[in-house]
Order: C-alpha cells, then structure tokens, then sequence
C-alpha cells in the first residue's frame, strides 16, 4: 500500500527504491588510496617490525613492499612506524592498566 503526499505522488515504494538505489551506489565507493594504503601498512606492520629486529634493511623493505603495490616515501615509511608504535604502546599501556584494576 503506498500512500499519496499532497501533491498526489506515491511516497513509500518510490523513496524505498531511491533509497536501495542510493544504498548501493553508496555502497561502490571506495576509500581514498592514502588510506587504502595505510590499512595495507597497518596489516603488515607486524611483518615489518619482525623484519627490522632480524636487522633486514629499510630499503629492503621497502623494496619489496614496492613490488607488492605499496610504494612508499622513506619518510612516509618513517612516520607510519612512529604512528604504529605510538598505537602500540598506548594499547599495551591501556592492557597494563586493565589487568591491574581487575
């Protein structure tokens, strides 16, 4: 049943199917290559700490991650890392401080 708004459309059939059809067109978008790229680092970020303290090079590194389609500046790389272990840090911290107010 649909109902007729004042100016004698049909509401309720037609807004849902605008609202699928804005749904799944909103639902194509894809997120930004920057970000993209930093959730590919952000999964990876285990790999490369275990990397670095079996002392493989940067450069090595980030070599490789070129050739998997993840190019990066030396210093993009840099500041990643320093975000990583920042976060990193902060959830260890935040474990520490759960499990001593149990």
């Amino acid at each position: 049943m649909s109902i007729k708004d004042t100016g004698g459309n049909q509401v309720g059939g037609d807004l849902a199917a605008k609202a699928l059809q804005a749904k799944e067109a909103l639902l194509t978008l894809q997120p930004k290559v920057q970000h993209q790229k930093t959730e590919l680092f952000t999964l990876l970020y285990p790999t490369i700490v275990e990397l670095l303290n079996k002392h493989v090079s940067q450069k090595a590194i980030l070599d490789m991650l070129q050739t998997q389609g993840l190019k990066l500046h030396p210093s993009r790389f840099k500041a990643l890392m320093a975000d990583h272990a920042k976060a990193a840090e902060f959830s260890q911290a935040h474990r520490l401080d759960e499990e001593g107010t149990e």
